[in-house]
């Protein structure tokens, strides 16, 4: 990843990705109404696949993962640079924010600030991380093609730090879809439903917009030109939904999104208390997982019944999306060095006695 200040340009097989991204978003739901359908998850649909749990310490899952993060900066610089994803950030994640990601770094947004007479300025900072839609841990035909590759990624607001994590959105999809269908589930190849956001960034903006107006004046003054009719509208559906303020987690699921942020604590690292925990929480988010999916779709190991209908109306489809364009993580200094042969060289006596204390080195790249 790129160091802190560097502001090399992203790659342009990746740029293009970035692009094709943005296209398979739009094909993916052309009514902007879709996005308000769920108001506990707007701007959410339920992505059907067919999939089966990896083990976390197969190669196969290392091998994503080493690619994963050699190529992570590389997509934030694209994002950013995308006359789309630049007004997406901005709304989302304000100025400096931006300058984050032109550095390949993952952004923080600073909320707001306080000050009192016997205590310094004070900045409150959400942060946010790039998160695969798709999991690693899920083995797929349309993971093969698209694991690493920005038509399955999102940048969503991500707590890292604290112990309250029950506002965190990307706890919140896991705690409430994900860990319920994935626990206990058979070995074998079964229907998961994995949660695809609408939108590059989630939540897609830090406040409300009440009209495209009112848009289209925050984009100018960001510096951004107006988006899309039909970004617009995902925006303001948004908006509607979220009633005009910034999107929070509902209270009713704060207990089982703190519940998944937990399975990551020091004191429930060990595999028996870990597992321990998972299944608790899977109980818990059983009951609520059944509000949302549909029939047919695992909930701690049991199908739910041919008959069944979720209370809550989330949006189903079954993208099946295509990649053109092939992004590879660009070779390691240190990988790049391994394949470079040794060179090596008979020296004369004055060399020798010159360099006694140097040695042969590898030719650089």
């Amino acid at each position: 990843m790129s160091r802190p200040g560097t502001h090399t340009p992203p790659h342009p097989e990746m740029v293009k990705a970035v692009d094709e991204m943005f296209k398979s978003l739009e094909q993916i739901a052309t009514d902007p109404s879709i996005v308000g359908c769920c108001p506990q998850l707007p701007g959410i649909v339920l992505d059907k696949i067919e999939a089966s749990s990896l083990d976390r310490d197969s190669d196969a899952y290392k091998k994503v993962t080493q690619e994963y993060e050699a190529l992570r900066a590389d997509y934030l610089k694209a994002l950013v640079a995308h006359p789309l994803g630049r007004a997406f950030a901005l709304l989302a994640v304000g100025a400096e924010g931006v300058e984050m990601m032109e550095q390949g770094r993952l952004p923080v947004e600073v909320t707001h600030t306080s000050h009192t007479a016997d205590r310094p300025i004070r900045s409150a900072r959400q942060s946010y991380n790039c998160h695969h839609i798709i999991p690693r841990s899920v083995d797929s035909a349309e993971k093969a093609q698209s694991i690493n590759h920005p038509i399955n990624f999102v940048v969503a607001q991500t707590t890292r730090h604290g112990r309250d994590q029950s506002q965190n959105p990307h706890h919140f999809w896991h705690s409430l879809l994900l860990h319920p269908q994935m626990h206990n589930a058979p070995s074998k190849s079964i229907p998961l439903y994995v949660v695809r956001p609408l939108f590059p960034f989630y939540p897609p903006i830090s406040r409300g917009f009440r009209t495209a107006e009112e848009l289209r004046k925050t984009l100018q003054e960001l510096g951004a030109p107006p988006l899309p009719e039909l970004w617009e509208k995902r925006v303001l559906e948004f908006s509607k939904a979220a009633k005009h303020r910034a999107y929070s987690v509902p209270k009713e699921f704060h207990e089982i999104t703190q519940m998944f942020g937990d399975l990551y604590k020091t004191s429930n690292r060990e595999p028996e208390a870990n597992q321990e925990v998972r299944s608790v929480l899977a109980e818990k988010a059983s009951k609520f997982a059944k509000e949302f999916l549909p029939a047919g779709a695992y909930v701690n190991g049991v199908p739910l019944p041919p008959d069944h209908r979720p209370a809550a109306t989330l949006p189903i489809i079954e993208s099946n999306l295509k990649i053109e364009t092939s992004v590879q993580p660009a070779r390691s200094r240190t990988a790049r060095k391994a394949s470079k042969p040794k060179i090596s060289r008979t020296k004369t006596k004055k060399e020798q006695q010159s360099h006694a204390t140097q040695r042969t080195v590898s030719a650089r790249p």
